[in-house]
C-alpha cells in the first residue's frame, strides 16, 4: 500500500474511533446530548475524505516481479571444455628415434694416401711403359748385351730376385748407377758391381727401388739400362 493511502486510512480510523467515543459519552450524559449531537454532526463521515486507495491507483498496476529474467538462466561455468582434453606431451616421438652417429661410414673407408701412385722416375730414358715385367716365378731375368745396347734395357723384378748379365764385359765394362751426364734419383746402394771381365754375372736385389746401370765405354751411345724392383 502507498504511504498516502496508508495515512488516509489511519485518519479515517481515528475519526471513527472519536465518533464512537462521543456517542458513548452522549448516551451516558443526557445534559450534554445536544452538544454531543452537534459535535458528531460537525465531523464529517469517513466517506467525506474519499477513498485514499482510489486516489492513488492500485499497487497491482505495476508488473509483477516474476516477469524479470531469472539469474539461473545464465550458462553455467562448467560448460567450458576441460583443460584435460589437450593431448598429452608424452605423444611427442622420443629423441632416441634419431639414427645414431655410429651409422655414418667410418673414416677408414677413405683410400689411404699410399694408394695413390707415386711419381714414376724416368732414369736412363726408361719410362713406366718401357719396362718388361719378369717378376713372375717363371720369368726370364737375364739382360743380354752386344753391339751398343742392352736387351731388355728396362727390366722389372720382385724384391729378393736376381738378374743375370750375359755378354763380353771386356768389350762392355758394366757399371752400376747413373751414367755420366744423366740426372735423376736412383736407389742406393746399388748391388750391381763393376765388372770388367768374363761373360756372365748375377746380382740379387733385396730392396724395392730403381737401380740404373750402363756400359762404361758406350754410355754416350745410349748403352744404358735400369732394373726396377717391386
Amino acid at each position: 500500500m502507498a504511504p498516502h493511502a496508508l495515512e488516509m486510512t489511519m485518519r479515517t480510523k481515528i475519526i471513527l474511533g472519536t465518533s464512537l467515543l462521543l456517542s458513548a459519552f452522549a448516551a451516558g450524559c443526557g445534559d450534554s446530548a445536544s452538544t454531543a449531537d452537534a459535535s458528531v454532526t460537525d465531523v464529517g463521515t469517513p466517506s467525506d475524505t474519499g477513498s485514499a486507495t482510489t486516489d492513488t491507483g492500485a499497487v497491482t498496476d505495476a508488473g509483477p516481479h516474476a516477469d524479470n529474467p531469472v539469474v539461473t538462466d545464465v550458462p553455467a561455468v562448467t560448460d567450458v571444455p576441460v583443460a584435460t582434453d589437450v593431448p598429452a606431451v608424452t605423444d611427442v616421438p622420443a629423441v632416441t628415434d634419431v639414427p645414431a652417429a655410429t651409422d655414418v661410414p667410418a673414416a677408414t673407408d677413405v683410400p689411404a694416401a699410399t694408394d695413390v701412385p707415386a711419381v714414376f722416375p724416368v732414369l736412363h730414358g726408361c719410362a713406366a711403359t718401357d719396362y718388361v715385367d719378369q717378376s713372375a716365378a717363371a720369368g726370364v731375368r737375364t739382360v743380354s748385351f752386344g753391339g751398343v745396347a742392352y736387351t731388355p734395357r728396362c727390366l722389372t723384378i720382385a724384391a729378393g730376385q736376381s738378374v743375370s748379365f750375359s755378354g763380353s764385359f771386356a768389350a762392355h765394362p758394366l757399371r752400376g748407377g747413373l751414367a755420366p751426364g744423366q740426372t735423376g734419383t736412383a736407389t742406393t746402394p746399388n748391388p750391381i758391381a763393376n765388372t770388367d771381365t768374363g761373360s756372365t754375372a748375377a746380382f740379387t736385389f733385396a730392396t724395392p727401388g730403381f737401380y740404373p746401370f750402363y756400359c762404361n765405354v758406350h754410355f754416350a751411345s745410349g748403352m744404358t739400362g735400369v732394373v726396377q724392383v717391386r
